[in-house]
């Protein structure tokens, strides 16, 4: 049964009549964002340097928790970040980016000690690719790109293949950003289990599943998992996490003095944490991101992260639905045990037709021109799908829209 929208928990635009579609790219803002920052800001006056050992758990206030700016990164691991992935404590941290979590992690030699190739998904992300790249100029870590299918997933005997005893790190997109595809569980289990055979890390990159479905990392095999909390989980910027399996031993070479066992006895040689996580913190950690990061994962717990599947899929057969009306062809998946959050619409000049949509306070966007691309969430109800679809069939059929100009202005849609 889908879970009823809760759109009083967040904050819109003041546009009575917006629809918002773009929560894989960024969430709307959660109500308690603001009282939060202004906890940040009267913490910041009241404790001044103080603030980093000791503040008010604003975040588990019905508990006697400590917590201070220097154990934020963990503790909001442990207590947000680990639900929403299935994952043991202890084993979640903040990270400012995903970008920097990969760099981190290839600096580690426990990686080049494994094999000389980094195994990735040209359908991936290509931040992963693109470190890969980076890093084989420095060292023996070449990538090794696994084609696509002409349906533009991955193709998983290949991938599955390629896994051998030259493979120090797999690295895959747990969803598709350009076809909204998610691996199942069953061929994300056999690439672990073939990567743990040949000795391979295998890192998932979940960005656009975290927060939209239940998750079991255990159950998945993974050694690390990387996403954030901009889109669905709606913590903006600078929010992003990783989750590193019980018991794997890494110590990152750009690690920075949070990641020093002892960093007040400014000792002339740096020793790396105990705690595995925090070798992956680099310098000052940026505070005031952390303090509203997990309002929008706190109200998708409550819900439940099954209600929010739930929803999901009933938002995306209702578009889904709409599409075949319209004769529109879909390149993200029908079948609900592969689709994700996201409906991608193939359609002509996508980038003008979401310019249209933005017009009527319909926000969607599109990937290359080729795409339009939206992903209704908690807040959305199926009534807006209807008149979503309703403005694009209008569109589609008049065609005027294909000669309208599109601001270039910035690069995000």
């Amino acid at each position: 049964m889908s879970t009823p929208p809760i759109p009083s928990a967040y904050r819109f635009p003041d546009e009575p009549d917006a629809v918002e579609l773009r929560s894989f790219t960024h969430g709307l803002q959660p109500e308690r964002v603001p009282h939060m920052m202004e906890q940040f800001t009267e913490d910041w006056r009241q404790h001044g340097v103080d603030a980093w050992n000791r503040v008010p758990n604003h975040w588990r206030p019905d508990t006697d928790d400590p917590v201070g700016w220097w154990t934020l990164p963990t503790y909001l691991g442990d207590e947000f970040v680990a639900p929403l992935l299935g994952a043991p404590a202890h084993t979640c941290i903040l990270q400012p980016s995903v970008h920097w979590t990969i760099q981190c992690l290839l600096s580690s030699p426990e990686v080049g000690a494994r094999g000389d190739e980094v195994l990735v998904s040209e359908t991936a992300f290509p931040s992963i690719l693109h470190s890969a790249q980076r890093w084989s100029t420095l060292r023996d870590l070449d990538p090794h790109i696994v084609s696509p299918t002409d349906a533009r997933r991955v193709d998983r005997e290949a991938l599955l293949g390629a896994i051998g005893p030259d493979t120090a790190l797999v690295a895959l997109s747990h969803v598709g950003f350009t076809t909204g595809a998610c691996l199942p569980a069953s061929f994300l289990r056999s690439v672990a289990e073939r990567a743990q055979r040949h000795d391979a890390l295998f890192l998932l990159d979940g960005y656009h599943a975290a927060a939209t479905r239940p998750i079991d990392v255990t159950h998945l095999g993974c050694d690390l998992y990387v996403g954030g909390l901009l889109k669905e989980a709606s913590g903006s910027a600078g929010n992003t996490f990783v989750y590193l399996r019980n018991g794997l031993d890494l110590t990152p070479r750009l690690t920075g003095w949070f990641g020093n066992a002892a960093p007040f006895e400014f000792r002339t040689k740096p020793h790396p944490h105990p705690d595995v996580r925090r070798r992956f913190l680099g310098g000052t950690t940026a505070v005031a991101p952390m303090y509203h990061a997990v309002e929008g994962v706190r109200l998708l717990l409550d819900l439940g992260l099954d209600a929010v599947r739930d929803h999901s899929l009933t938002l995306t057969d209702r578009a889904i639905a709409r599409a075949n009306a319209l004769d529109v062809p879909l390149r993200s998946p029908r079948a609900a045990d592969e689709r994700s959050a996201m409906v991608l619409l193939e359609v002509p000049e996508a980038e003008r037709l979401a310019a249209h949509l933005k017009e009527h306070h319909v926000y969607t966007d599109s990937r290359r021109n080729e795409v339009l691309r939206m992903a209704p969430f908690v807040w959305n109800t199926t009534g807006e799908i209807d008149r979503a679809f309703d403005l694009i069939g209008d569109a589609l059929a008049a065609g005027t829209y294909r000669s309208r100009s599109v601001d270039t202005s910035g690069p995000v849609t």
